[in-house]
């Protein structure tokens, strides 16, 4: 099993049942019928990362490295926290503070500064998950707090997604470290996995529904049955965020007589990331959403909105490509190797939401442990020829 849960293919195709299995709860009158054909296209994808995760498993298998302490550190989440403050000098706000003196108006674009906002949680959230990676490698319980530390601020921003992100990288840090993955880790998981859910919805609650619980569930059409049932209410948030995309993405397969055709509109807005389309102010195409407020449609709603089936086929194949040149590209670094693995999941997992290649503050999370790796890269040359020449050693020049 260990090896499964280390192949970036078999994560594909763990993390895109899981939303068919909730889907299969039906506490929704929202959502439509799957068609056959959108059932088709996933085992295509299925089966095509089969043959990928078969080729890695033989020819690359990943193996887990642990890393030393950084004496950097405390100086990086010491930016971090300068970063946040210059954001909150300019947007004028604490989200949490104005969440709670109910005058705070939640969406993504309200703190922080434009594009720098975006390097900022991104870089946050990589960090935290290598803080955690470290901890995890030499079990000094003053990086657990460092870690803490570098979480704290999306508490403070209310950010559920980069909460999740984070908790996610830092579980996927967890499985990787382990020699091998016991039941009790299973039930262990299971049992964390189960509260983070509720959290989620608890969370939820509080942002959306000023606390009702039932606000949401009546609000997206959620079943009597499921109303009156022994389920908590916080649940049904996790029902809703995790269905809903595979929803959205049947609706608009339903409503969308003729594909927009726009092929360099499919390029700039589902194959780059977002800032680009920013900086030139292009204007993207709506999808057939089963609900106003529930906005998501998996990585593969937009694509089929511009061309049809090929749009969606081409997206696959594009991004089962990235993550697999990625993976490779991973195994010639030790020190970020596993942060980066992490990483990798986060955005094939979150794709199950939107299109995380186009979306900068997913996207650029892959960025740093590559750039990462290059400089220490950089530095160790360096160190180790200014070694060699204080001891007249003769230099290789590579």
């Amino acid at each position: 099993m260990k090896k499964l849960i280390s192949n970036p293919n078999f994560i594909y195709i763990t993390s895109f049942i899981v939303p068919f299995l909730f889907y299969s709860l039906e506490w929704s009158n929202l959502y439509p019928r799957l068609g056959l054909n959108l059932l088709l296209f996933y085992l295509f994808t299925f089966v095509i990362c089969i043959v990928l995760g078969s080729v890695i498993y033989f020819a690359k298998p990943f193996s887990y490295t642990p890393v030393t302490v950084s004496k950097w550190n405390s100086l990086i989440i010491l930016l971090i926290y300068i970063f946040y403050f210059i954001e909150a000098l300019y947007s004028r706000k604490i989200p949490l503070i104005g969440l709670i003196q109910g005058t705070y108006d939640y969406n993504e674009d309200t703190f922080g500064i434009p594009a720098f906002h975006t390097f900022v949680d991104s870089f946050d959230t990589f960090y935290c998950v290598y803080l955690f990676h470290q901890y995890v490698s030499s079990k000094k319980k003053h990086l657990l707090f460092l870690f803490f530390v570098c979480l704290f601020p999306f508490i403070i921003l209310v950010y559920r997604a980069n909460i999740l992100n984070v908790l996610l990288g830092s579980f996927t840090v967890y499985l990787l470290s382990r020699k091998a993955i016991s039941a009790k880790i299973i039930v262990k998981s299971l049992v964390g996995i189960v509260v983070i859910l509720y959290l989620f919805g608890f969370m939820g609650n509080i942002r959306s529904g000023h606390g009702d619980s039932t606000f949401v569930p009546r609000a997206s059409e959620a079943t009597e049955e499921f109303m009156k049932g022994p389920v908590p209410n916080e649940f049904y948030w996790s029902y809703l965020y995790i269905a809903s995309p595979v929803a959205n993405l049947q609706n608009n397969i339903d409503y969308t007589i003729t594909p927009n055709g726009d092929y360099f509109g499919f390029v700039m807005h589902e194959c780059i990331p977002n800032f680009v389309i920013k900086l030139l102010q292009m204007r993207g195409i709506e999808f057939h959403q089963i609900n106003p407020f529930l906005n998501v449609g998996t990585i593969y709603v937009y694509s089929f909105s511009y061309l049809g089936w090929g749009g969606m086929v081409f997206l696959f194949i594009y991004f089962v490509v990235l993550i697999n040149l990625y993976y490779y590209a991973l195994q010639r670094t030790n020190t970020y190797k596993v942060a980066g693995m992490a990483m990798l999941y986060n955005v094939i997992i979150f794709a199950n939401f939107h299109n995380t290649i186009a979306y900068a503050g997913s996207s650029s999370q892959l960025l740093y442990p590559i750039l990462f790796s290059i400089v220490t890269d950089k530095i160790i040359k360096r160190n180790t020829l200014k070694k060699l020449k204080k001891a007249n050693l003769p230099v290789e020049v590579v």
